[in-house]
């Protein structure tokens, strides 16, 4: 249900990559036209809070409902019309308000609704992990924390430039697994052979302080994350903001509209909150944007986040994110010199997978725009991959970063063995997913 940017983008994901049948409500005629170019989908024209016209969709014969309108109660309805009139096994539904998002899931319960979405406040939760890795691009964590999967621009000539990823711990002692790397545009799995090179974006799977000893190795800046302005008060500064008053620290938070600073003022304790333009020059100078250690992007406008982060990257700010879903923004970002994309969609997308992978998934986390995805999977008895040497396993497009055994984490090389119930943090390409669910599950022997 819904046609926007996420609706879209699942509904394209879900028929293409993952040959789900798709069959998607949308209650904007033009917006229907041009869903029915986009890919092999039905297409529906009609509100998805209507009896008549989830049954006209097929609910009966739905295994999952996806409701991601931009109406919050919409997505609600939707969700319990689905619960009274079907057995549909699987309802998800997109909140965005805070308010109801806090009270939705107590309110419904699990029976009515499996899983409650807030892409912006789980888009500021990246953003909260991202900034607590100085000089990271990027943060997904597995493993309750104790893994983390990192992303580090290789801006400046620094000892790891020129390394051969198998020698990373007998020259650098930096115990870690590069599972992949962004280089020309291109997202590749590395090889033990292949070297790092200036201008690679690299994607890096270790314990926390293996990946801040890489860091240092890169000559990031080690200094906390303290200072932190944002440049727009939508719902993502707003979740962010909070977050970061727990974490003490008073972020500053620029935004046009004067109703909205009003909310933000009122809602907030301590951030700081000017009416004006994040792409205003002699604003951000006002406010001291050579001393941030952070500023963050965060309109509803992708032209105008890229153009203030790039500002404040050239003002002297020291690390500078900016709100982008458009997959060529995304691609572009590294490039023109922005360190790092926040993506909602890519947040929702990360969600919804987890309810659609088979096998024992515990967490999944797409990257690069969708490139790839870095997946938490349990090891079952019936995995290909359990009780042989890794390098025997045929894991093609996909790099096991690290194996959880217990309370040890184990960075594995080619001879390491996966037991059955350990942990598997796997770094894939979109393309291997289908082979890697086969390989996690069942051995052809079962059958």
């Amino acid at each position: 249900m819904g046609g926007g940017e996420i609706g879209a983008s699942l509904a394209a994901r879900l028929s293409s990559s993952e040959r789900k049948d798709v069959v998607l409500i949308e209650s904007r005629e033009e917006r229907v036209r041009h869903l029915r170019e986009l890919a092999d989908i039905q297409v529906v024209l009609g509100s998805g809070s209507n009896p008549r016209v989830l049954r006209e969709a097929g609910l009966d014969d739905a295994e999952m409902l996806i409701a991601v309108t931009s109406s919050d109660e919409v997505n609600l309805v939707a969700c319990l019309v689905a619960a009274r009139q079907s057995v549909i096994p699987t309802k998800i539904a997109r909140v965005r308000d805070p308010d109801l998002a806090t009270v939705a899931p107590d309110f419904f319960g699990e029976e009515l609704l499996d899983l409650c979405i807030n892409p912006e406040e789980a888009a500021a939760e990246r953003v909260i992990r991202t900034l607590r890795v100085p000089g990271a691009a990027g943060v997904f964590e597995f493993a309750e924390g104790r893994v983390q999967v990192v992303s580090f621009l290789v801006d400046r000539p620094c000892a790891l430039v020129g390394v051969v990823l198998r020698d990373l711990r007998t020259q650098l002692s930096i115990d870690c697994n590069i599972v992949a790397i962004l280089r020309d545009g291109t997202l590749i799995i590395p090889e033990g052979r292949t070297e790092v090179r200036l201008g690679d974006l690299i994607y890096a799977c270790g314990s926390p302080q293996a990946l801040a000893n890489l860091a240092r190795a890169l000559e990031k800046d080690p200094r906390p994350m303290r200072r932190i302005m944002i440049s727009g008060g939508g719902n993502i500064a707003y979740h962010l903001a909070r977050r970061l008053e727990a974490l003490e620290i008073v972020p500053k938070i620029i935004e046009a509209d004067a109703g909205r600073c009003k909310f933000l003022v009122d809602r907030l304790q301590r951030s700081v909150v000017l009416q004006g333009d994040g792409k205003d020059a002699g604003l951000l100078r006002e406010e001291n944007i050579d001393n941030m250690d952070a500023f963050l992007a965060l309109t509803e406008d992708e032209e105008d986040n890229i153009l203030a982060a790039l500002l404040a990257k050239r003002s002297h700010a020291r690390t500078a994110l900016a709100l982008v879903d458009k997959p060529l923004y995304s691609a572009m970002a590294g490039a023109i010199g922005i360190d790092g994309v926040i993506s909602p969609k890519a947040s929702a997308v990360s969600d919804i997978l987890h309810f659609i992978r088979k096998g024992k998934v515990v967490s999944v986390t797409t990257v690069g725009d969708d490139a790839a995805e870095a997946l938490e999977i349990v090891a079952l008895e019936t995995s290909e991959i359990v009780g042989k040497p890794l390098h025997e396993a045929s894991l093609q497009d996909a790099h096991v970063g690290a194996i959880v055994r217990g309370d040890e984490v184990i960075i594995p090389a080619g001879n390491d063995v996966i037991q059955v119930g350990d942990h598997v943090v796997i770094f894939a390409l979109r393309s291997a997913i289908p082979r890697l669910e086969r390989q996690m599950t069942v051995k052809l022997r079962y059958f």
